[in-house]
């Protein structure tokens, strides 16, 4: 999904047993896009080839710190979680956050989070793993929310805030 390169060593007695291990790396090292320290991509180990560990998407982390620089007094945060399976078998969970710019009624927020849940299903049914990620990494589908959910109430941010892989698609 990234390409293949090196993201770093690992210590282990016998290489089989990295198998399965998470590494956590931020997405400015792994994209070379700057200016995106708030992000981490999680790559879980998945094969060991000649002392070479291959790995394949695991998750997706936004840091509390981003999140908290953006909630003030006077706005609303709404948060969505929910649990999608891409075209291409992939099961994931996901956390998002949206902050309106005043305080909301309970039935603009119930709206909100609606149009908020809806948007995030079809565009992960409709994408495979490795659009839907490349479309969360490069902000097209945090700004593509942003803007649709402008219509129900004007919407200051949002943020995809962790991604979790729950389910790789069965082999055939």
């Amino acid at each position: 999904m990234f390409g293949e390169r090196v993201i770093g060593e690992t210590p282990a007695t016998n290489p089989k047993c990295i198998v399965g291990r998470n590494i956590s790396i931020g997405l400015p090292e792994l994209t070379g896009q700057r200016g995106r320290d708030f992000y981490r991509v999680v790559l879980a180990i998945e094969r060991i080839d000649n002392n070479c560990a291959y790995t394949r998407f695991n998750g997706y982390v936004t840091l509390k710190e981003h999140i908290m620089m953006v909630v003030r007094k006077r706005t609303q945060k709404i948060e969505s979680i929910m649990d999608v399976t891409t075209k291409d078998g992939w099961k994931l969970h996901i956390n998002s956050v949206a902050i309106l710019n005043r305080n909301t009624e309970m039935s603009v927020k119930k709206k909100a989070r609606a149009h908020i849940r809806d948007a995030m299903m079809e565009s992960a049914t409709n994408s495979g793993i490795e659009e839907f990620v490349r479309s969360v990494i490069s902000s097209n589908l945090q700004r593509n929310i942003k803007k649709s959910g402008a219509k129900i109430y004007p919407v200051r941010f949002f943020e995809v805030l962790r991604i979790r892989v729950t389910g790789l698609p069965e082999k055939q």
